[in-house]
């Protein structure tokens, strides 16, 4: 198995994300490609944050396409959408939907220098911590000069991030956000976020809605208690399930700069 593949106990890449996997994660095939407006709220939240312009066609490319979401998204976007995915039920829904998508574990069949966009929801937990640094080089060169990589997984600075780390028997690796720093410096990259995932509070229903009206505020106090008090105000997601990096090449230069929340 490549270095930078994706766990496997069996030694077949991809071994335990079959039928099983599939269906405890209530991914469909015969819902593949479903995006909510919830989701679709959370993707613009974002790629704002991100700061890419949306004016033009964005060569994309999803790791880890999983029930096919953001597939979707980016091609209502019209941008240029590929996908990676290691359980093949759902490599081949993507393609009955005409999506672009390979069955692998790793980026060795995509060129150097490739992609305006790469993205992993939910996926570095389930990279090797040993492997993890590898994984984000091959991203890193499948990057076009000035890309940007936008990654989330469960947020290893808060007990909070606990529940999502650990009701996934493949998740093997926790990260915060001290650790994406570090990492960040090794890859020479840019980093341009690191904190909790977005919370749009426009989401299309209204239960979502009055939710997020509630709880946003008192996050943001706890957080602000948190910091405070802990950190010596240092900046902690600590109210967030999930954290967001977000880097952006820089190879002509090795430019690292500090996120926030």
């Amino acid at each position: 198995m490549p270095d930078n593949a994706l766990p496997s106990s069996s030694g077949k890449p991809g071994a335990e994300y079959g039928k099983s996997y599939r269906e405890w994660k209530n991914w469909e095939v015969s819902n593949f490609g479903r995006l909510g407006k919830s989701e679709s709220c959370y993707f613009d939240a974002e790629i704002k944050k991100a700061n890419i312009k949306t004016d033009r066609k964005i060569r994309t490319l999803e790791i880890g396409f999983g029930n096919g979401s953001f597939l979707t998204y980016a091609r209502k976007k019209q941008w240029d959408i590929v996908g990676t995915e290691i359980n093949k039920d759902l490599v081949e829904a993507a393609r009955r939907l005409n999506f672009d998508c390979i069955c692998t574990a790793d980026l060795s069949a995509f060129p150097d220098d490739t992609f305006d966009l790469v993205v992993a929801f939910d996926v570095l937990e389930h990279v090797s911590q040993e492997n993890l640094l590898t994984f984000l080089r091959e991203a890193k060169r499948i990057l076009k000069d000035g890309g940007t990589f936008i990654a989330r997984f469960p947020n290893g600075d808060s007990p909070f991030g606990l529940f999502n780390q650990n009701s996934d028997m493949t998740h093997i690796t926790v990260i915060g956000s001290g650790k994406v720093k570090y990492l960040a410096n090794e890859l020479g990259v840019e980093l341009v976020f690191v904190g909790g995932e977005a919370q749009p509070l426009i989401t299309g229903t209204l239960r979502r809605t009055i939710h997020g009206l509630f709880s946003i505020p008192i996050k943001k106090i706890i957080n602000l208690f948190v910091s405070l008090v802990f950190f010596q105000g240092g900046a902690i997601a600590f109210c967030s399930l999930n954290l967001v990096m977000i880097f952006r090449t820089r190879k002509s230069s090795s430019i690292t700069a500090s996120g926030g929340d």
